[in-house]
């Protein structure tokens, strides 16, 4: 068994609402339930399939079959209730929870009800349902009990925790699972929860955010488009357009060389070799090659710049290519050696993104995006940059 312990996302209010919905499912356990289920004063309150009233869908999701079924509930709501509370607002977040319950409930109603269910584990999958959507990136500590043994807690992101979950139990309840538990109220809250707060982001009724699942996906599609733009070798920081670089601009000559200023067979004229591969191979579209040449060169001549548009089509297609490392050097001689370059500001912001998201150097993400900010005209990359600052300065804390 796994059990979510805590995230790694601190909370910007009390989470009033779902302090007191803890609060109402155990008073309830304890207080009317008297640790059984089967006194007929409450069986009359669990959501019976076979005659459901309205009260049953509400009562029901208060009740738990035993401790361990309570305790279990409690912990998924306080890690992800607790969080979801703080985005949706007190109202909103109550509304939500009880909506959750009762289409879960409805769900395993129409779907596959035979025996009377109760449990807070509809309203609770709604809740997580919404969690995965918000807060697809943040850090899940779970701990894994074995028959005996303990182990120690682990971290991972709450995007493959969740999504995991769901996806058990859309299996379980495709498959008829039984075994007491009632899979389909559960895959019920949690398309419910996906659903509704997927709507909610896209129409803007609740506040976004550059790493909510809805942002992640428009991400992704733009990646997408922009390993294509790359593998055309076009300029994706320019609307796809060739870089331009205006006519008065000052600007920082590439020296030329010459094979015969070179001694047959010396580093320069490997260099110059490398260059004129380098060259053609960029100009026949093949940036696989014009990179390993790159790459080749960079390892004789130490301070070694190619022309500006080889050189910035050569770091995008490392970047696209996911090696991160060779790329921001790539971009990095670009900024030193090309200062001129009208969209250098997004070349700072992807380095920036490169140093926070790939290879762990917040120093070096946030000097890069301090100074994107300054220059980005495009708010939705100033957005991005600012709300990358923030996390790496977190991280730097």
């Amino acid at each position: 068994m796994i059990l979510p312990v805590r995230i790694d996302r601190q909370l910007q209010t009390t989470p009033l609402v779902n302090y007191g919905l803890i609060a109402v499912n155990v008073l309830v356990f304890v207080f009317f339930q008297r640790w059984s289920v089967a006194r007929p004063v409450v069986r009359m309150y669990l959501l019976d399939p076979q005659q459901p009233h309205l009260y049953q869908f509400f009562a029901s999701m208060f009740m738990h079959g035993d401790v361990w079924h309570l305790v279990g509930n409690m912990i998924f709501l306080w890690v992800f209730g607790n969080a979801v509370n703080d985005v949706l607002g007190h109202v909103g977040y109550l509304a939500f929870y009880l909506g959750g319950g009762l289409i879960a409930g409805l769900g395993y109603v129409l779907l596959s009800g035979v025996a009377p269910v109760l449990g807070a584990s509809g309203a609770i999958s709604a809740v997580t349902g919404a969690f995965l959507v918000l807060l697809p990136r943040v850090r899940v500590t779970v701990v894994m009990f074995l028959p005996l043994i303990i182990l120690m807690p682990f971290e991972i992101s709450s995007l493959v925790f969740l999504a995991l979950q769901f996806g058990w139990n859309v299996y379980a309840s495709m498959a008829h699972s039984g075994g007491g538990v009632a899979y389909v109220a559960h895959a019920s809250g949690y398309v419910f929860g996906i659903a509704v707060v997927a709507v909610l982001l896209a129409v803007r009724l609740i506040p976004r955010d550059v790493y909510d699942l809805v942002s992640l996906l428009h991400m992704w599609r733009r990646r997408r488009d922009y390993r294509r733009a790359i593998s055309g070798g076009r300029d994706p920081f320019g609307a796809h357009r060739m870089a331009r670089t205006p006519t008065d601009a000052p600007r920082r000559p590439v020296e030329a060389k010459t094979l015969a200023s070179a001694p047959p067979g010396g580093a320069e004229a490997r260099e110059l070799g490398l260059r004129r591969r380098i060259a053609d191979d960029h100009r026949h579209g093949n940036f696989s090659a014009a990179a390993e040449g790159y790459l080749r060169l960079v390892q004789i001549a130490d301070d070694a710049v190619l022309p500006l548009t080889q050189q910035l089509d050569v770091a995008n297609y490392l970047m696209s290519a996911n090696h991160y490392a060779p790329a921001a050097d790539a971009y990095e001689r670009f900024c030193s050696h090309y200062g001129h370059y009208e969209y250098l500001s997004d070349i700072r912001l992807m380095l920036g993104l490169i140093y926070s998201r790939y290879l762990n150097q917040a120093a070096r993400a946030e000097a890069y995006l301090s100074r994107a900010i300054d220059g980005l005209t495009d708010e939705t990359k100033a957005a991005m940059a600012r709300a990358e600052l923030a996390e790496v300065r977190r991280r730097l804390r």
